[in-house]
């Protein structure tokens, strides 16, 4: 029903050519729980940006996919859930241009997706609204911050949390039902493996 996402960039804006160098989604069923992961690192073919945020060295993303290789498979796993992201506009925008760059539109509509971020304010309104502080007032553990794994894992429970907080069927039922409904365009790619980001020392 859901597919939380998260991705590790290398800088903040789409529109200046800036790439998805890592992505982790997490599908999450009626109730919030975990279905299956997946993660890769992707070569950018550019430089990685920021480093000391994200951590990823440019030998770790030289034998890893580009985006074109695990598009199929990843829009396998987003066609008709709803979207899960903290700050999830963030992510939507990096990948609508991803997709965009191999000439396919893809339904990644901002408003009938979910963000932690927003339902945050509702919940623990008195929290910051970065990530790290999401968890700590929900009592979650971030380890591995700026890992796109680490982080989907967090916002999967922390919204999970949030689930649990609504009742059943929840308030954006209808949003999760029009969005089921959304037709996907045929994407390229290919049967390769993901990159998973490797441990470094003193990392």
């Amino acid at each position: 029903m859901y597919a939380v996402i998260d991705t590790e960039t290398t800088g903040l804006l789409p529109s200046h050519r800036h790439r998805i160098i890592e992505i982790a989604v997490v599908l999450l069923d009626a109730r919030g729980q975990v279905e299956h992961e997946w993660v890769t690192l992707l070569n950018p073919q550019r430089d990685l940006g920021p480093q000391h945020i994200h951590g990823i060295l440019t030998a770790d993303v030289l034998a890893a996919p580009e985006f074109s290789d695990v598009a199929r498979q990843l829009g396998g796993l987003l066609a008709g859930r709803m979207v899960v992201g903290h700050n999830v506009e963030f992510d939507l925008g990096f990948l609508r241009m991803e997709f965009a760059r191999l000439g396919v539109d893809v339904p990644l509509i901002t408003e009938r997706s979910m963000c932690t971020m927003a339902l945050a304010g509702y919940l623990y309104p008195g929290a910051k609204r970065t990530l790290g502080a999401c968890c700590a007032a929900a009592g979650i553990s971030l380890e591995g911050w700026h890992s796109a794994l680490a982080d989907t894992r967090a916002t999967a429970e922390l919204f999970s949390r949030y689930l649990r907080a609504f009742p059943a069927p929840p308030p954006w039922q209808w949003a999760y039902e029009e969005v089921s409904r959304l037709r996907w365009p045929a994407l390229p790619g290919t049967d390769v493996a993901p990159t998973v980001r490797p441990v470094h020392a003193g990392g």
